[in-house]
This record gives structure tokens, sequence and C-alpha cells, in this order.
């Protein structure tokens, strides 16, 4: 059997790159795409590589991208075009292997190992086939990891962007891993970030330093996930043409039974606000929703719904969650809520609004609470609806 090899590709500044391609005239200068210079209250959704280097980043108040490029091309996405773009480089890399699992709408995992005796054996080489091709077809730029472990072929992916090719040969993974910031292992992001550094751990090589058991007992997160990654340890296949997530949910165990209602109401708005952050953080639309709930005899009900738009705004589900979890309540008192978003798809601009409400205000209050989430911590800021109530 051969030596399993799995490429990431990772388009560089998607969203500017599509539109650069699409508008050749806004190249050479940095460009912000996310709305006008009149749209003071947007945020930045991409910046090109030439904004970047200003120190522009995603879901920067557009205000302050402003401050940093008077000069930059300020433009707000075009509809459908990176659906579109995506569908095409998708198209380009199905020439290659027919092993390909899209990850995002910007994101790609390969495997290529069935098909690399046609290109010499030699990963680099196709790497820098597909790359050429996608640049001539499209005239956008990628840059693709190359490793035999999936987390490791997606770490790699960001080490040479934009425009680059990083191969991890196998039985190198924890060699490269070592000496990178424990931030580039997916999930890791600043809070979890805070509380490694309070043991010294700064760097992946790091995180060997202690034993698995450490992570479970001492940090009680990821625990087996960070030693494995670590140790370059990672069995995922590749699976053939969907997305890694078709749903996403988040639920809790109450440490007491309840039937509280303005507890369970602010329990379920903390949930809704968890999972709207996630497809906020890769992404994603839902118009579908389940609420979940487990009685204290252990039996499980659930409800869905189907909205006409889709969305990731937790404002635009809750009193639709409130109504099913009212519905679902009876004389039983719960010990488990949880909700559960389907029918994903990708978050391009090209998705239908909603006529009622103020989409672009509620969009910006999402992202500002979500920014400072990444920089503090989840619970820095709450709606009033979560402020906890005695169950």
């Amino acid at each position: 059997m051969p030596q399993k090899i799995i490429f990431h590709i990772d388009m560089d500044a998607f969203f500017a790159s599509c539109e650069e391609a699409l508008n050749p005239s806004l190249r050479g200068k940095p460009l912000i795409v996310g709305g006008t210079k009149k749209d003071l209250r947007s945020i930045v959704s991409c910046p090109n590589y030439l904004a970047r280097a200003l120190g522009i980043r995603t879901a920067m108040p557009l205000t302050q991208a402003l401050r940093l490029a008077p000069d930059g091309n300020f433009i707000r996405g075009t509809r459908g075009l990176y659906s579109d773009y995506s569908k095409k480089v998708m198209k380009i890399l199905y020439k290659y292997t027919p092993v390909v699992q899209p990850a995002s709408i910007d994101e790609a995992y390969l495997d290529v190992s069935l098909v690399l005796p046609t290109y010499k054996n030699n990963p680099e080489l196709l790497a820098g086939l597909i790359k050429e091709d996608i640049k001539k077809t499209l005239t956008i730029t990628c840059s693709i990891g190359i490793s035999s472990k999936k987390v490791v072929t997606k770490i790699a992916s960001k080490q040479n962007k934009p425009d680059g090719i990083t191969y991890v040969p196998p039985g190198s993974e924890k060699e490269f891993l070592a000496p990178l910031p424990v931030q580039r292992i997916p999930g890791v992001g600043k809070s979890t970030f805070s509380k490694l550094s309070k043991y010294g751990i700064k760097t992946i090589g790091d995180i060997l330093k202690f034993d698995k058991e450490f992570f479970t007992g001492s940090l009680g997160m990821f625990s087996e996930y960070l030693y494995n990654v670590a140790n370059g340890i990672d069995d995922r296949d590749v699976h053939i043409g969907d997305y890694e997530r078709k749903s996403l949910s988040h639920e809790n165990t109450f440490l007491e039974d309840t039937d509280n209602m303005k507890f369970l109401k602010a329990e379920l708005y903390r949930l809704l606000e968890k999972s709207c952050n996630r497809l906020r953080k890769h992404k994603l639309l839902s118009r579908n929703i389940t609420v979940k709930v487990k009685y204290n005899d252990f039996t499980v009900n659930q409800r869905s719904m189907t909205r006409d738009c889709y969305s990731n705004l937790e404002m635009d589900y809750f009193e639709d969650a409130h109504l099913m979890m009212k519905q679902l309540l009876g004389r039983k008192k719960l010990r488990l809520l949880g909700v559960r978003f389907s029918e994903l798809t990708e978050e391009d601009g090209s998705t239908q609004e909603s006529i009622f409400v103020n989409e672009d205000k509620m969009k910006t209050i999402a992202s500002k609470m979500d920014t400072l989430r990444r920089k503090y911590d989840f619970d820095i800021i709450k709606f009033g609806k979560t402020f906890k109530h005695r169950s």
C-alpha cells in the first residue's frame, strides 16, 4: 500500500483575490473587502496582502483600516463571486485526484497517494502543477501544505503564504511542528493560548514537556488532541466530496434538573450565541435549527424548523428556538438543553437577507462581540438575555 500523502489547498486572501481577478485595476494597492469608505460601521471581510502588510486584519473595524490605508481600495463584497470561484477551484482540483474534500469555501484536502506515480512520486511537482493551473486559469493563487497527516498538512499550508508550497516528509512531522507557535494548532485561540502560557507552553514542541495526563488533569481541554498534534499523530482520512461539517451544535447538561423558564431561556440564548459564534468563525450560514432536550428520566425529545433565509446571527433564531423549547417542556424537569444548526452553506454574500431587520447593524454588533471574545474571553461581553437566573 502506498504511503499516504495529503495536500491542503488554502487559497490566498480569497475574497480579495477574486475581486482582483474580476477587476485587475484593483491590483497594486491595498484592497479591503468589506465596505466602501462611506461604510463607517462595517468591518473588514478580507484584506489583500498589501493591506495586511500595513496591519489590516479580518474583522477589524473599517474606520481603523481606513486610518492604516487611507489611499487603499475599499469595496463591498460582490454577491455570488466567491462561491462561483470556489466551484471553479474545486473543478481544477478534481482534474488531479478524485479524492477531494472541500473544507470551506477557500480550503480543500486532497489525497494524492494513488496518483503520485504519474508525477514521478514527487508531491512537490504535483503541487506546483496544481498551483500553476489555478493561477493560469483563474488568476488567483493558493498555498499548499503537504504531509501524511491531515492536521500537519493544514498547519504546513500556512507556512509559506502567499503562493507557497511546504512539504513535510513522512517521519519529520514532530521536527517540523516543534518550533512553531502553539497558536498554529487549529482550535488554539487566544483564550487557550493564555492558559497554556501559564505553564510555559509557547511552541508546539513545548507540549511534549508534559505527559498526556497533564493536559487532562491540569488543563481539562483538548487533552489528547494537543498531545497527538505535537507528536504528529493524526489518522483521519480525506473524505470524498463533502464538507467536514454538515451540522454544528452545542449542548449543556445542568448541575441540577430544572424547569425554571427564566434560567432555561438564558441558557438557550447562550447556546445560540456559542453556536452562531462558531458559524461566523467558519464563514458558514444555516437556515435549519433543532432544539433538543433530555428530561430527568433520561428520555430525549427535539423539534426543528427551517427558516426562509440563511443566517448566522443568534438574534434571528431566538424567538423560534424559544417557542420550540416551550413546546418541549412538560411536567418533567430538564437535565440537558441543546441546539443544532444544519443545512449549512458558505457565507459569500450571495444569500438572501431578511427584510424585517437591520441586517447590517446586527452583523456589526455580532462581529464586534466576536472580536472582543477572541481577544479576551467568551464571557467578556453578554446580552441581557444570558444573565443567569437560579435554576
